[in-house]
């Protein structure tokens, strides 16, 4: 998503910028950053929950910053930045949408096995306070980019998984994105479409036939 590839470079340009030195040091002080950049990402992740796979190349980003004079880098627009945190958390669904279908000439090689449910009692949906037995697109992203996959993944995973298009998960929903999250993270491929078998029983009128 464009939005975060933005918010995440927002992120390290203005952190560089808070770190240099006004008069003295900026040399070694800037080599020191950019050999450091690496635990910036990982601070960056953690205080705003942003998926490792949002962030740009560590190695090619280090080069590139060896190009740039820190000191005439911008610091973050706080405006800016609340307005994109809103983008991304009041719409989810929508910037899912935005993200392409990609195509696969081999679909029934990419069939997802196993059971779906298994682990349910470990599901931690009552914990995102549902309403009316649904939780919002913002409380199933806060969830899911714990798994630490791209939001092109978690984007993947959102399609598949909000069965009535809603824009909400119920609690079959919720379990059916764990379930695929945590076979992508096993290392294999999402299907292109839900295989009958993974739908719950409840939502099996949301399903087309195969």
């Amino acid at each position: 998503c464009f939005l975060v590839v933005l918010q995440v470079h927002a992120y390290i340009i203005s952190s560089l910028r808070k770190e240099m030195p006004s008069v003295f040091g900026k040399d070694s002080k800037k080599k020191d950053l950019i050999k450091g950049l690496g635990a910036l990402y990982a601070e960056i992740q953690r205080e705003h929950q942003i998926s490792p796979g949002d962030f740009p190349d560590l190695k090619e980003m280090q080069e590139k910053l060896a190009a740039h004079d820190f000191t005439k880098f911008h610091l973050l627009k706080p405006r800016l930045l609340e307005t994109v945190d809103r983008m991304l958390a009041e719409d989810i669904a929508q910037l899912m949408a935005m993200i392409p279908h990609e195509q696969t000439e081999h679909k029934d090689e990419t069939v997802v096995k196993g059971g779906a449910f298994d682990g349910m009692e470990q599901s931690p949906f009552g914990a995102l306070s549902p309403v009316d037995g649904k939780i919002s697109g913002a409380s199933a992203k806060a969830e899911m980019v714990k798994s630490k996959l791209p939001n092109s993944v978690l984007g993947k995973v959102w399609k598949l998984s909000d069965l009535d298009k809603d824009g909400m998960l119920d609690a079959d929903e919720f379990a059916l994105a764990m379930h695929l999250i945590n076979v992508k993270v096993a290392g294999h491929d999402l299907p292109t479409e839900l295989p009958e078998h993974l739908l719950p029983p409840s939502k099996r009128g949301f399903a087309a036939p195969v």
